[in-house]
């Protein structure tokens, strides 16, 4: 039926460096070369979405890809919420969902884990409804403030995912508390009238009021971490709405360290004492 229903997910720390400098340019012309040099085995033929309402938009990060795989080659997107800028990490994508649960962007041990992206899905978020996990941490990283967005969305509706091939603007149109089990989690191969449906479905059970207009060609990403409850998880949905084209530009910043030791996490500062973790 053009779906498939995947897991569900977790939960984690790092810190930005000379790899993202602050307010970028202008939108100009992507850089095949660049873009090249930042391929990854994972990472599909770009498709640029094709939907009505897509504007231009300018980044709020610029991000060195060429550095940044060779930290990590698993690295397609680097997340950027308007509403909680300290939600601002790089996204993995691992031939499964366990890889990056307790490791880090740089593969290195850690509870916190990574933000990543299912593994079902697309590296270049081409598909109808792409998931990106991320632990909820509590002493406030990864995705330990997810749930703060209903107190900031009416000011910032927007969350950034930046690829190596153009920089996605997202306007969110559903935050909810849902089941494990939830069609939240359904993944879709086609865009159709079934996905429009599923698309106001999430819409009417959201804790925030949206007027956007949905569209059956719309590229959806979801936010999704755990809470204290082991069957319930926060999540964000937001769509497509506006692709900026990245220039390539010399960084200058030396590397700080992606990670202070005196600022990693704790495996105590995980939300959920549950050992089996569940996404």
């Amino acid at each position: 039926d053009g779906s498939a229903q995947p897991g569900t997910a977790p939960d984690g720390s790092a810190q930005q460096s000379g790899i993202v400098t602050g307010e970028s340019e202008q939108p100009g012309t992507a850089d095949a070369a660049n873009a090249a040099a930042a391929g990854s085995t994972r990472l599909n033929t770009f498709r640029a979405p094709q939907q009505p309402d897509l504007d231009d938009a300018k980044a709020p990060l610029d991000v060195n890809w060429a550095e940044l795989k060779q930290v990590n080659p698993d690295i397609v997107g680097w997340l950027y919420l308007e509403g909680e800028p300290s939600i601002s990490y790089p996204i993995c994508l691992a031939e499964d969902n366990d890889y990056y649960l307790h490791r880090t962007f740089e593969r290195k041990d850690l509870f916190a884990g990574a933000i990543f992206e299912d593994y079902h899905n697309a590296g270049d978020f081409s598909d109808p409804n792409s998931i990106v996990y991320g632990h909820n941490m509590k002493n406030g990283s990864m995705f330990g403030k997810l749930k703060y967005l209903t107190d900031s969305y009416d000011e910032h509706p927007y969350f950034w995912i930046l690829t190596p091939y153009a920089n996605y603007r997202y306007r969110i149109y559903s935050i909810m508390t849902t089941s494990v089990t939830s069609d939240v989690y359904m993944l879709y191969s086609v865009h159709d009238e079934r996905y429009l449906a599923w698309e106001e479905a999430l819409r009417s059970q959201s804790e925030v009021k949206s007027d956007v207009r949905l569209f059956k060609e719309d590229k959806t990403v979801t936010l999704s971490t755990c809470t204290s409850d082991s069957d319930y998880r926060k999540v964000v949905i937001g769509k497509c709405v506006s692709l900026q084209r990245p220039v390539k530009r010399e960084i200058v910043d030396p590397r700080a360290a992606l990670y202070a030791e005196s600022s990693l996490p704790d495996e105590e500062d995980y939300v959920d004492d549950d050992e089996d973790l569940d996404y």
